[in-house]
């Protein structure tokens, strides 16, 4: 989803076989830049916006703590460390002057020889000198320095309703700011990776801030302040919202996560979630309200709380806890711990493999006479037309009680509180599933 917004910004220069056109080898690969305030002119300049010679100054102490400030704020979020050194031996260069007409500043983008990363020539930043320097115009024309383009250039363009200073300083939309915008750290980001920050383990408010990013540990966000149902994936670069999903993330309530997130764990609000995991170990609690949580390819834990929830572990050996309401229980592929706690609970399987296999296979905890285990969607033989029920054949305390070529038999071993399953009809075990709660199975415990 994140992907369309850094299009619009990043530059459509196209590579040459020799130079890239932003001041690093590769993107991803953080970058160290020399940066200087121009003291004479340089010896050639552009004059297409007017002459810099005209009426050049020299920026003054608190000018340059504004400039200063704004790379501060770009290496604060994009692994862009920035130097100060002389104008003779900088990558890039401050100066200003009275520029005529309704130019504010330019820049050139940095570019750099692919063999060695190294910048090819200097690039000169130059600001209107009467309008008083802004943090806001330091950081677009240090954009531009960067790799970004404006907004409503070229191929790749924003929605009229996103192109604003609030998601991106490269807009000329909308009122003034003093930071960087959500798809100004996505591009960056991107070209650069993010910055060594936010490595441990953090909390995140959702909907406090339009993008999320973090850069290590093991974090959280929650949303249990919101006001409204949530609906959250936690894969990188997902698009998330408050309430209603909106075409626009200007809209409110929209949250979007980077390409590099990473984000562990979630706390659903008090209304009817939808939550969803990533392929990390993740923790998800629903809150109260009728929550859908599912999981990724990790081994998460996933917790219904209140409500009526349904639970799908997906990939992973997972831990599925629904606490109180009439809830359903998803395993899926793994072997999974399922607890339905109080209310009447629905555990649901779809496939031979998300019961587990003889060695390690789902475990029901606490089944009770008022819960159902479904067996709906399998077919006890796919060979034959239409879909054959499985069939339950009892209670025993030994094994080896099936009959002679009859696919999709099972019974339950009252010992080892697991029930036995045959689905190739061979006569022996292929498959087991604990439950544990009751003393005796019922063959209208099954939806079959």
């Amino acid at each position: 989803m994140t992907q369309k917004y850094i299009l619009a910004l990043r530059n459509e220069r196209a590579d040459s076989a020799v130079v890239r056109p932003y001041p690093n080898k590769a993107d991803g690969e953080g970058v160290v830049l020399t940066y200087s305030f121009m003291t004479a002119l340089p010896e050639t300049y552009w004059t297409g916006n007017g002459n810099p010679a005209s009426s050049f100054e020299a920026y003054s102490a608190s000018e340059r703590a504004v400039v200063r400030k704004a790379l501060a704020m770009i290496s604060s979020v994009a692994n862009v460390a920035f130097v100060e050194t002389t104008q003779a031996d900088s990558d890039f260069a401050f100066g200003q002057y009275n520029i005529p007409g309704m130019t504010i500043g330019y820049a050139d983008p940095l570019d750099s020889w692919k063999a060695t990363g190294d910048v090819t020539m200097q690039s000169q930043v130059w600001l209107d000198s009467r309008l008083g320097l802004t943090t806001q115009n330091v950081l677009h024309e240090v954009g531009h320095v960067l790799g970004l383009d404006h907004t409503d250039e070229g191929q790749h363009r924003l929605s009229r309703a996103d192109d604003n200073r609030s998601n991106t300083v490269m807009s000329y939309q909308g009122n003034a700011v003093n930071k960087l915008g959500p798809f100004d750290i996505l591009a960056l980001q991107e070209i650069y990776g993010a910055a060594p920050a936010r490595t441990g383990n953090n909390t995140y408010v959702f909907g406090k801030d339009k993008l999320i990013w973090d850069g290590g540990g093991i974090d959280t966000i929650s949303a249990a302040s919101a006001k409204k149902a949530v609906k959250i994936d936690l894969d990188n670069g997902s698009w998330n919202y408050i309430g209603s999903k909106s075409s626009s993330l200007s809209k409110d309530g929209q949250v979007i996560l980077s390409n590099s997130a990473d984000i562990e764990n979630l706390t659903g609000s008090r209304y009817n979630d939808n939550l969803s995991g990533n392929g990390l170990a993740n923790k998800m609690l629903g809150g109260s309200g009728n929550d859908r949580i599912t999981g990724d390819a990790g081994d998460d834990r996933l917790y219904g709380q209140a409500g009526n929830d349904v639970l799908n572990g997906g990939l992973g050996n997972d831990y599925l806890n629904a606490s109180s309401g009439n809830d359903q229980l998803i395993g899926g592929w793994g072997a999974d711990v399922l607890i339905g706690g109080s209310g009447s609970d629905r555990f649901t399987f779809s496939a031979p493999d998300h019961l587990g296999d003889l060695t390690s296979f789902d475990r029901i905890r606490d089944f009770t006479k008022s819960d159902k285990i479904d067996f709906r969607g399998m077919d006890a033989n796919p060979d034959a037309a239409g879909r054959q029920k499985l069939k339950f054949t009892g209670n025993f305390a030994t094994d080896d009680h099936f009959s002679a070529g009859r696919k999709g038999e099972f019974y339950y071993n009252k010992v080892s509180d697991k029930l036995v399953f045959d689905f190739d009809g061979d006569n022996v075990a292929d498959h087991y599933f604990g439950v544990a709660g009751v003393n005796l199975m019922k063959s209208d415990y099954f939806l079959l």
